[in-house]
């Protein structure tokens, strides 16, 4: 009793040291990696932190060791998928090798074998997270402990008689305890990308809003390291009465149609942004200033054939502008296209008008 206290004690302290797993996983998901490198990225962690199991382990007998790492290796194939496993696997399989010692075989088959059992559950139960299938992950796990059988007899019967219990229980406790807090990271995760895409994006039309602008600004801190880009300030005309004669209603229909023309007419490295009620600005990178005004007389003439219900048509003015040497910043380059954008509704309104320095506005 006092040897299986005394090897869970051990096994729980190299859990307590897996939290430095979860902070490392906390980044890695903040890194958001393409699908290709994630699952890489997390088997590195996952092999690393079972190599630091692996160096201070607790000793069975002279060169038999035991250690949680085939706990990391199976939270690697339930966290990272194959490749995640398949590298955590090697990499512990490897350092294992170059440790040596009595136990060098039944050690490097328990990797192994781990590794298989792992990527055969989650095969089979999927990449579940909940305390029960993680505690059930845990006893399977301990099917690893097979490799044993290839320990001298008397090291075996010594292991099966006082040790093999407290190992069942480490690899249960363990996954639990480490899988859970994984998953609790990856919740927090997804909740902090939720809030965030809400934060920056406009409810009614899904485009992002102003705060959109402040991720570009940084971006471009000026035009000889970013490139020219171009900005198209709409604005729809009368709009205000559109929404007293047909009501608020409609005009939502108005305003997401917009939206989804624009949309439809840029690009994918291109930014739409819902910029005050009634008002859109897009940023062209990249983008020559025949261009922009091409673009924006597209858009403009296809909202200007666009009939709505009860035969409603709407109009939008323009405003285009260009970035310079004087003018990198994107919110002076707005400021540009704003005032070329009160042109156009001066000048009747349903209109496209580029910004020349200087503009001389009505007095």
């Amino acid at each position: 009793m006092i040897e299986n206290m005394h090897i869970l004690a051990g096994m729980l302290e190299k859990v307590g040291l897996a939290a430095l797993v979860v902070l490392t996983y906390r980044i890695i998901l903040r890194w958001h990696l393409p699908a290709l490198w994630r699952g890489p990225a997390i088997g590195v962690l996952f092999g690393l932190a079972a190599v630091v199991t692996m160096i201070d382990p607790f000793e069975v007998s002279p060169g038999v060791m035991i250690d949680v790492r085939n706990v990391m290796i199976a939270l690697a194939a339930v966290f990272g998928g194959v490749w995640s496993a398949v590298i955590a696997g090697s990499i512990a399989v490897l350092v294992r090798i170059a440790i040596g010692g009595a136990g060098l075989l039944p050690g490097t088959v328990s990797i192994i074998l781990g590794t298989v059992i792992a990527l055969t559950f989650v095969h089979f139960r999927g990449n579940r997270r909940d305390l029960p299938t993680l505690a059930l992950l845990g006893l399977v796990i301990s099917f690893s402990l097979l490799s044993a059988v290839l320990l001298p007899v008397d090291v075996l019967v010594t292991m099966a008689v006082k040790s093999l219990p407290a190992l069942i229980v480490r690899n249960i406790v363990g996954t639990m305890l480490v899988g859970s807090l994984l998953a609790m990271e990856e919740r927090r995760e997804k909740e902090y990308m939720t809030f965030k895409q809400l934060a920056e994006r406009d409810a009614l039309t899904g485009l992002s809003n102003r705060r959109a602008l402040e991720l570009v600004e940084r971006r471009t801190p000026g035009h000889e390291s970013s490139g020219l880009f171009c900005v198209i300030m709409f604005d729809l005309d009368h709009f205000k009465s559109v929404n007293d004669t047909y009501g608020h209603s409609f005009g939502d229909v108005v305003l997401a149609r917009f939206a989804e023309i624009i949309s439809m007419r840029i690009r994918g490295s291109d930014l739409v942004v819902r910029y005050g009620g009634e008002e859109f600005c897009v940023i062209l990178n990249d983008a020559r200033l025949d261009n922009a005004e091409r673009i924006a007389e597209d858009i403009r003439q296809q909202l200007a054939r666009e009939n709505f219900s009860r035969n409603v048509t709407v109009t939008a003015s323009a405003g285009v502008a260009q970035s310079s040497q004087e003018a990198s910043s994107v919110y002076t380059v707005i400021k540009n296209a704003d005032m070329a954008l009160y042109m156009a509704k001066h000048k009747g309104r349903n209109e496209v008008v580029t910004y020349s320095k200087p503009v001389y506005l009505p007095g």
